[in-house]
């Protein structure tokens, strides 16, 4: 199965989230064994921006992570449509707990001791089909439910318009936007999809970067104009998407320092995230 499974993706990525250290490890140990990359998450902030930023193959999650419930197994479901979400947790879970987990998204739920070639073999048949999809999906570089660039087509766009700017000696800003709302639903989602669709200026590549981050690579605007613009769109963007509430964060590059799309991009992130804890 694991020749199969690769067969689609060298190296599929699986976040790994959860406060047991000694499971992490072991499950790291284990996936990396089989030919996974492993990325970790320890609570439940940190596990919802790696689902949006990383867009992994599969999710592996700690049912006591964020108790009570299986509320954050349900969040990560809106959040990365069709990625298989196996829940984990201490002991052997009860058929009322197994029907919970399942009907919150879970596609199966393990205790322990885990017997991880079992537990490994479960998973590559989960994630065959989303690897399948994600193969089909690079064909497109657009998004289906709002026309707007995925991640992949923004990411080729943002390059070209970081060459642009560096040939020609412009600045470049980019400027990341995410509903005020962490565990928004997959109709809220969309809907602000179409709002970005509806705003977005032609001169920029606007793209949704996650179910529900946006992400907009604006040429010839400095530090300034982005802070202005990010302004701009997210008041337009509130006006518009029916009270939905959104925050942005920007980065910008001048004309003399040429740096990568990439690096503006998790720039942008990251000063929406520190926007959001400074929040009271």
């Amino acid at each position: 199965m694991l020749n199969q499974v690769l067969r689609y993706h060298p190296s599929p990525l699986i976040l790994l989230a959860g406060k047991e250290t000694r499971l992490a490890e072991e499950l790291t140990s284990a996936l990396m064994g089989a030919g996974f990359r492993v990325v970790l998450a320890h609570d439940e902030r940190d596990t919802l921006d790696k689902a949006q930023s990383h867009h992994p193959h599969g999710i592996v999650l700690d049912a006591g992570l964020a108790p009570p419930g299986y509320g954050l197994c349900g969040t990560l479901r809106s959040v990365s449509l069709g990625t298989p979400i196996v829940l984990t947790c201490r002991g052997q879970p009860t058929r009322d707990q197994t029907l919970e987990a399942v009907r919150a998204g879970a596609w199966d739920f393990r205790g322990t001791p885990l017997d991880t070639e079992e537990f490994i073999a479960r998973l590559e048949a989960f994630i065959e089909p989303k690897l399948e999809l994600d193969r089909v999906s690079e064909n497109s570089l657009v998004d289906r439910i709002s026309g707007l660039y995925n991640h992949l087509g923004l990411a080729k766009r943002a390059d070209e318009l970081a060459g642009l700017a560096t040939r020609y000696g412009l600045a470049l800003a980019c400027m990341v936007f995410r509903p005020a709302d962490r565990r928004p639903s997959r109709t809220t989602s969309d809907r602000l999809a179409l709002t970005f669709k509806s705003i977005g200026r032609s001169s920029d590549a606007v793209g949704r970067t996650g179910p529900a981050e946006f992400a907009v690579f604006a040429p010839a605007n400095n530090s300034w104009a982005a802070a202005q613009l990010a302004h701009r769109l997210t008041d337009r963007a509130i006006l518009s998407g029916n009270g939905i509430d959104v925050r942005s964060g920007y980065s910008a590059a001048s004309p003399a320092h040429k740096i990568a799309a990439n690096t503006l991009l998790a720039r942008a992130r990251s000063a929406l995230e520190a926007s959001e804890v400074a929040e009271p």
